[in-house]
């Protein structure tokens, strides 16, 4: 039995941060019902416009495009759609029963969506004093800055991150992938177990408001304490050096390494150009390798351009140099390491068909968490509410479905 078996979770989530706290808690056995509109699509769900190897299998947005988003399917494992209009009444009721009948209530859109809804914490909670309701505002629910539109890459810009890894001379850079979701949904899980722990001690749900932008802030503690700017200067650091990524054999092939030490260095430097290099005055110490940065640099390139990247970080770590193969996303799909470490499950979705998904960073003996079936079809869920978890009288359900409120396919020209 995996513990969080029994535990219902709703999600008025969308993109990544709000259903990755989801993800991460139905890995463990969680059951959550992610609640989807008709009328506009999660954006993650369809992009049939703009086809991309990260969005549709073979390019092919198909006849069902919104169930063909590697983005949405990557992220939604183990979980049930649920596509209610919740301008209907007959529709509102629907979720609003599901979450009487629910553990915790997670939502990842603008401050007082669910307060407009009728779905807010302090109305739930007069009538539900144990439900746990947690908002993932990008900017926290008061302030200057609440309800403030954001997405990871603005967020990324508002933490301070992005001034500090620029290069010289240049603009603020962000990383690529939206980092600041996951963190926010990791943060969310995290907190959500702790509001579940207290609950089980004193029968009290409780609000929970995890401004995602000061989720990513932890990351930079001491600048913060500090108050001092970083002078950005790419993949270098002020304490250690060497610190780059290097060009190896092949086309755009790369070896990173951070030499933390002196005696590091000198083991490098020995594999480099032996004893003489060892004693190169220009780079013998910390402060020398700084000043002399630029021609470590071209050093250390011209050495490691014609090797194999992973034979070669394999021989720094073997010398005690933390090194790494610079890894593609194919790399990584055919890792040898994420084999061993079972990171990846395939799963067959009925209009996406079998496909390898990523798994979580987290190994038990005793809670063997898993992706346990694929992403739910848009409202697969639906009927599945109506009778299985409401138990409806036929005629209920007859009256739900025929007005509209749920639906299987978005609203035409959504």
């Amino acid at each position: 039995m995996l513990p969080l078996e029994g535990t219902r979770i709703v999600e008025l989530t969308t993109a990544w941060a709000g259903p990755m706290a989801g993800r991460i808690l139905t890995w463990y056995g969680a059951e959550s019902f992610h609640i989807e509109s008709p009328n506009r699509t999660n954006t993650w769900r369809s992009n049939r416009d703009k086809p991309n190897p990260l969005t549709y299998p073979d390019l092919d947005p198909g006849e069902r495009p919104w169930d063909r988003c590697f983005t949405f399917n990557s992220q939604n494992v183990n979980k049930r759609s649920l596509v209610v209009d919740l301008k209907n009444p007959l529709g509102f009721s629907v979720v609003r029963r599901l979450v009487a009948m629910s553990d915790v209530l997670i939502c990842n859109f603008r401050p007082g969506l669910l307060e407009r809804l009728g779905l807010g914490y302090e109305k739930l909670s007069r009538e539900q004093p144990d439900i746990i309701v947690v908002e993932m505002p990008a900017y926290g629910l008061a302030g200057p800055e609440a309800g403030y539109a954001a997405l990871g890459p603005t967020m990324e810009m508002a933490t301070g991150m992005s001034a500090m890894i620029s290069y010289p001379g240049g603009g603020p850079t962000v990383t690529g992938p939206s980092y600041m979701d996951p963190i926010g949904g990791f943060n969310a899980a995290a907190a959500i177990l702790t509001a579940l722990h207290h609950r089980d001690r004193t029968g009290l749900g409780q609000h929970i408001e995890l401004a995602q932008v000061e989720a990513a802030m932890q990351f930079i503690g001491p600048e913060l304490i500090a108050g001092v700017d970083v002078v950005p200067d790419g993949n270098h650091l002020p304490d250690v050096a060497p610190h780059n990524a290097y060009p190896a054999a092949g086309d755009d092939s790369w070896v990173a390494m951070a030499v933390a030490s002196d005696d590091q260095w000198a083991k490098l430097a020995r594999m480099i150009g032996g004893d003489a290099l060892a004693r190169d005055v220009r780079f013998s110490s910390l402060g020398a390798r700084k000043a002399n940065e630029a021609d470590l640099d071209r050093l250390i390139a011209g050495w490691t351009f014609d090797q194999d990247r992973h034979a070669l970080a394999a021989r720094l770590q073997a010398a005690g140099i933390a090194a790494s193969a610079v890894e593609t996303a194919r790399d990584l799909v055919n890792s040898p390491y994420l084999e061993e470490r079972r990171f990846f499950t395939e799963l067959d979705h009925p209009v996406a068909g079998r496909h390898r998904h990523p798994g979580l960073p987290l190994h038990s003996e005793i809670a063997q968490g898993s992706a346990r079936t694929a992403a739910p079809s848009y409202g697969e869920g639906n009927e599945y509410v109506l009778r299985e978890i409401l138990a409806l009288p036929e005629a209920e359900i007859t009256a739900i479905l025929a007005s509209g409120a749920m639906a299987t396919v978005p609203a035409p020209g959504v």
